[in-house]
């Protein structure tokens, strides 16, 4: 079998490939077109705006003797018949377009069009390859494929107000992120999408369980929620950036992991008066009037509980056991309260040795 470095092709050229039956999107080692519609308006939005997208795997052969050329999708066929059926103006844009949100490709403008038709997609080519050879590679290419995640498989299946919304805001404040709440790993993986869907869900019912079961339930209760039912982005940079300013000092430390921080956001969400109950108990930690008023107490405070969490367990303070036994399962209430009662503490300006 014979390979090829890799090489680039205008879409222009795809396209009459396709026209002249040079291209073969359903080969046998093929599944068939399941993308929905927010994925493949992602895609050709990111071929409109310019951003790279991932190469194509060719199967390409010729015949000797009519001297034609015909080239097997081996890897990429989804995307292939996306851009084909954009270009011919079988679909429109869904909001994951953004602006382009409706549009289709008769909607671009002519230099739109242009730009469109002259992005160059990446090749790697398999020449005269048998099918028992290209099959093996398609095999070892979809057998190091990661499993898809629940936050990517939610940005598939939601094309809603609230999906666009969570992706605006995790753009938006994607600098918090190098505090080490998430690594960029876990940003390719959508985590970060995930963490504001969590905190706008916050905004909404209150603070409950965080598994990822019930970020998918938020996602499906909000679907017919209009965008300025939501909570606004000025509300939630404010929140965030309260945020970010208290732990400005701590990067990379224990108490900027993301359990931490979700309860750091939830307590000053309720100091700033905008959480609801859901399903904390308020009851033992201070009104919101009497929080937020001495930054330098509070880090101080904040900085004690970092302390702890760093402090082996013979050594360890007993009033902060409860913080740090609380870590054990991070999702669950029963964790949730304890941690969320001593950020009310610390955001009252108290150190947990004044408890």
């Amino acid at each position: 079998m014979q390979g090829s470095a890799p090489q680039t092709f205008t879409i222009a050229e795809f396209l009459k490939w396709n026209d002249d039956d040079e291209l073969n999107l359903n080969p046998i080692f093929q599944r068939g077109p399941v993308w929905a519609g927010p994925a493949r308006s992602y895609l050709i939005d990111s071929i409109i705006r310019g951003y790279p997208i991932p190469k194509l795997l060719l199967r390409t052969s010729i015949d000797r003797d009519t001297r034609r050329t015909v080239r097997d999708v081996v890897d990429g066929q989804q995307r292939l018949r996306t851009i084909i059926e954009f270009a011919a103006g079988k679909f429109a844009l869904t909001s994951k377009a953004g602006e382009y949100r409706g549009y289709r490709y008769s909607d671009l403008s002519n230099e739109e069009k242009d730009d469109f038709l002259a992005y160059k997609l990446t090749c790697e080519q398999l020449i005269n390859a048998s099918d028992d050879d290209v099959l093996e590679v398609f095999l070892r290419i979809n057998s190091y494929a990661v499993p898809v995640n629940g936050p990517e498989l939610r940005n598939a299946r939601f094309d809603t107000d609230f999906s666009s919304h969570v992706k605006q805001l995790a753009h938006t404040i994607r600098h918090i992120w190098d505090l080490g709440t998430i690594s960029p790993r876990e940003r390719v993986r959508m985590v970060d999408h995930s963490t504001v869907a969590e905190l706008l869900g916050y905004l909404i019912n209150g603070v409950t369980e965080g598994a990822d079961a019930n970020i998918t339930k938020l996602y499906e209760q909000q679907m017919t929620t209009p965008a300025d039912k939501l909570p606004s982005e000025t509300e939630f940079v404010d929140i965030m950036t309260t945020v970010e300013e208290l732990l400005q000092g701590f990067k990379g430390e224990p108490i900027v992991t993301r359990p931490q921080f979700l309860m750091l956001c939830a307590a000053v969400m309720y100091a700033k008066e905008k959480l609801p109950a859901g399903r904390l108990d308020f009851s033992e930690v201070a009104p919101p009037e009497e929080m937020l008023q001495d930054r330098t107490k509070i880090v101080k405070a904040i900085g004690d509980l970092n302390t702890a969490i760093e402090t082996p367990a013979e050594d360890l303070d007993p009033r902060a056991l409860p913080f740090i036994e609380a870590r054990s399962s991070s999702q669950r209430m029963s964790s949730r309260q304890p941690r969320f009662e001593y950020f009310c503490h610390a955001l009252a300006g108290k150190s947990f040795y004044d408890l």
